[in-house]
């Protein structure tokens, strides 16, 4: 799997997948939901699966003083996500300059630019940008506009 600190310097094998998004505070049921959506799209696609994280969690970058109870620690999120199969994981550090990316921004320079991504998934409630502006329809309508797909996971209930 290759690991990527950021997205500088993105070597063509980690370019042109599916991947999902997320803040994936561990690989839960639902996350593998995400995971699972990705490596379907990018094996139609015959690309490489990745996810994108964020670290640290958005939560502890907006709210320092709280405790933060962490599901998952980044070293065993990763290994989790190699034993899941996914190619390319893309750890995107969440600073100052990260939560000013609106959402129009973050799609045009990770997604498209940095990433040059085919495919999209997230799940039914994930936002991102600037004040949390971006929702799945934000994404559909960068998708049409810039040309990637896009998959909305609906939310994985109790078995």
């Amino acid at each position: 799997m290759i690991v990527l600190d950021g997205i500088s310097d993105v070597p063509p094998a980690a370019r042109g997948g599916g991947f999902a998004i997320g803040n994936f505070d561990g690989v839960h049921r639902g996350h593998q939901a995400l995971l699972h959506a990705a490596k379907q799209c990018a094996a139609e696609l015959g690309a490489p699966a990745g996810a994108i994280l964020f670290e640290p969690h958005p939560r502890e970058f907006f709210e320092p003083d709280k405790p933060h109870f962490r599901l998952t620690p980044l070293k065993r999120k990763l290994e989790l996500f190699e034993e899941f199969g996914v190619d390319v994981a893309v750890v995107l550090t969440f600073d100052a300059a990260l939560a000013r990316l609106t959402a129009q921004d973050f799609v045009e320079r990770v997604v498209v630019e940095a990433l040059a991504a085919r495919h999209i998934v997230i799940g039914y409630n994930f936002r991102f940008g600037k004040g949390r502006a971006g929702d799945a329809e934000t994404l559909r309508r960068a998708s049409r506009a810039l040309g990637f797909g896009v998959t909305v996971v609906p939310q994985v209930g109790e078995a």
